[in-house]
């Protein structure tokens, strides 16, 4: 009889995972490629609970990362930051959460950094609905992701309903936004966190300058169909409108683009602005959806 009663017992539990299970579903789950030599990659993904109860995202895993964590972008000051969100992600029943841009997992200590083309599995865990594996397309190396949503830019931010997003404007970053999250995306690591400041931008061209771990530069980002791209980094090297002349600009933008620069360095500290000049030569980096910074940033600042 005990047996018996044990037998259905689990029966009934099985039956109740696999009823949760069934409830959330996941959609367009994608990831950027990654600079060689970098150790953390992104993921972003669309959750559906089409259940009657509440469910939370409150785990990750991966093979491809020692460890997977939920996280969170937010803007101050013109800053960008980004901090793992304890306690998981709560997914209200009958609503769809698209974890972008604001939101997205972040792979740690990546050993084999991620390539345009492959899929990167990962197992999510969820508070009712238990582990639901899921394989991200690795897409270019930054910008938006024709993976997510069939079209990044397209997605309904208007339809997040997540912690902390109440009230923020969710129309679509703006250049001072978006530069900072690309360059994060493809150069910060969690023991080397990344300062982007000042952004200036002329038409389809941009300078943001980057300090990180002691070290600086100037990165040159356009923008293309796909959002902004690195173009090259430099240090002392694109500060003035003949340089930027050589590298594709018309007169008119570069002399643009020059002017705005000074104006913006002017306003920092001078430590700061030696930090960028420290960035030896120019760094060329593939289009959008080459394989970008073969060379990278690391190692050439002094």
């Amino acid at each position: 009889m005990m047996k018996t009663l044990f037998s259905l017992f689990l029966g009934l539990l099985i039956a109740t995972a696999a009823a949760a299970q069934d409830t959330i579903r996941i959609d367009h789950a994608a990831s950027h490629s990654m600079v060689p030599g970098a150790k953390v990659g992104d993921g972003y993904l669309v959750i559906t609970n089409s259940g009657g109860e509440p469910d939370r995202l409150v785990a990750a895993s991966s093979d491809r990362a020692k460890t997977v964590q939920l996280h969170q972008m937010t803007m101050a000051n013109g800053i960008m930051t980004m901090r793992e969100l304890k306690g998981g992600l709560a997914i209200p029943a009958g609503q769809t959460i698209t974890l972008a841009p604001n939101y997205h997992l972040m792979f740690q200590d990546v050993a084999k950094p991620f390539r345009q083309g492959e899929t990167i599995r990962a197992v999510l865990r969820f508070e009712k609905a238990g582990e639901i594996t899921v394989d991200f397309a690795v897409g270019k190396i930054a910008g938006p992701l024709d993976d997510v949503g069939g079209d990044a830019g397209a997605m309904d931010h208007g339809a997040m309903n997540m912690p902390g997003m109440e009230g923020m404007d969710m129309s679509g970053p703006s250049p001072e936004e978006a530069i900072p999250e690309t360059l994060k995306t493809m150069f910060e690591r969690p023991d080397k966190p990344l300062t982007i400041l000042p952004v200036v931008v002329r038409n389809v061209w941009a300078i943001a300058g980057w300090q990180q771990d002691g070290r600086g530069g100037r990165a040159m980002l356009k923008k293309g169909h796909h959002g902004w791209s690195v173009f090259l980094c430099s240090g002392d090297g694109i500060r003035e409108a003949a340089a930027l002349e050589k590298a594709g600009l018309s007169p008119d933008d570069a002399r643009a683009l020059a002017a705005d620069l000074a104006d913006a360095e002017a306003k920092l500290d001078p430590k700061v602005l030696a930090t960028f000049a420290s960035f030896e030569g120019t760094v060329m980096m593939a289009g959008e959806a080459g394989d970008a910074g073969q060379g990278g940033h690391e190692g050439h600042g002094q």
